[in-house]
């Protein structure tokens, strides 16, 4: 049974945990009435946390709005050579199967126009800089059940990874930032390099190293037993690897070298800042080791005066202070991009 829609629910849900957020209602202009993060070592346990979260009885559901990133999300930058082929049906699917082995036969798959992130329609005019985006369709249900068995029920399911770029970008343009931003996603098997200046994405590229790839150093570096062990070290707040970044992040840093010079060298721009979502608070260190080599700032966000530009307020009693970065992604699932950003400055 549906809970009668007083309020609003907001959750991502990637591999670390579950973000949520209460809201007065579920479309702005609303209020962030509160934030809570869920562990997801037990699913069961996250019913009844949802429960007294939102006020449900046993057995109700919420409707939400759910940000999610299956392990095999495709995010890819393409240049069609002539954009007016695509007015034939079969070539976009048979570019995606031959540059990229999807094939939208099993998978989701979303076209974006690389400026702005609005969907490509060749009805419009012939775009040549192009966004796939999307996942394997069984994925998508899969997360789909998984946030059902939470009491969840989607009222819309969005790739988190564009969202929050969608984000990063209203949020330089309130900012007035204008050099070009790297956002880099690390999962466990591997992570996500996307290079964005303005409106426009203009380098995304996976990269075959996540955390796994760090177990087994930091397993030979401390001499322990098994990769069991360095997992578990790795991810509990006991151990500081800031000395060991270097080391730990060798090969993800020998693959950003390569993105940014390469970017770099193309169009002449320099990358102003990185930002590293997903990542638990005690792999900070992540980013001041990426920061420190590469030579660029860390982009911390400053909440408060972007999500107002969204019509969005927030209670009391939500700290965005102490709230990292890792949250930009659940409150990128809140605003409207295709707002005006000077006329809500102006407001």
């Amino acid at each position: 049974m549906l809970k009668p829609s007083t309020k609003g629910l907001f959750v991502e849900l990637s591999e670390y945990s579950l973000l949520a957020a209460r809201t007065s209602r579920l479309k702005p202009p609303f209020t962030i009435e509160a934030v809570e993060e869920c562990t997801l070592t037990d699913d069961k346990q996250i019913d009844n946390w949802l429960g007294n979260f939102m006020g449900l009885n046993k057995g109700q559901f919420c409707i939400g709005v759910c940000g999610v990133y299956p392990p095999n999300r495709l995010i890819r930058r393409a240049s069609l050579e002539n954009p007016a082929r695509a007015k034939d049906p079969a070539f976009l699917p048979d570019y995606l199967k031959q540059q990229f082995k999807v094939d939208v036969a099993t998978h989701s798959v979303a076209v974006l126009n690389a400026a702005g992130g609005s969907e490509f329609n060749i009805t419009k005019g012939f775009s040549r800089e192009l966004v796939f985006c999307g996942a394997p369709t069984s994925e998508f249900q899969t997360l789909q059940d998984r946030l059902v068995s939470f009491g969840i029920y989607p009222e819309r399911i969005e790739l988190s990874t564009v969202s929050l770029l969608g984000g990063l970008v209203s949020y330089s343009e309130l900012k007035e930032r204008t050099a070009p931003t790297m956002v880099l996603e690390i999962a466990s098997e591997n992570a996500q390099v996307l290079i964005y200046q303005g409106n426009q994405l203009d380098v995304a590229r996976p990269i075959p190293y996540g955390l796994n790839s760090m177990y087994p150093i930091v397993q030979k570096e401390l001499g322990l037993k098994d990769e069991a062990s360095a997992r578990k070290l790795f991810t509990s707040n006991t151990f500081d690897f800031t000395e060991m970044g270097g080391v730990l992040l060798k090969k993800l840093l020998k693959e950003l070298q390569a993105s940014t010079g390469f970017y770099e060298v193309q169009t002449g721009q320099t990358i102003g800042e990185i930002f590293l979502s997903l990542l638990p608070d005690n792999l900070n260190w992540i980013g001041s080791t990426l920061s420190r080599t590469l030579g660029v700032d860390v982009l911390v966000p400053e909440y408060g005066d972007w999500l107002q530009s969204h019509s969005i307020e927030v209670s009391d009693s939500v700290d965005l202070l102490n709230l990292g970065s890792r949250w930009f992604g659940l409150f990128s699932l809140m605003g409207n991009f295709n707002e005006n950003i000077e006329h809500n400055k102006k407001k």
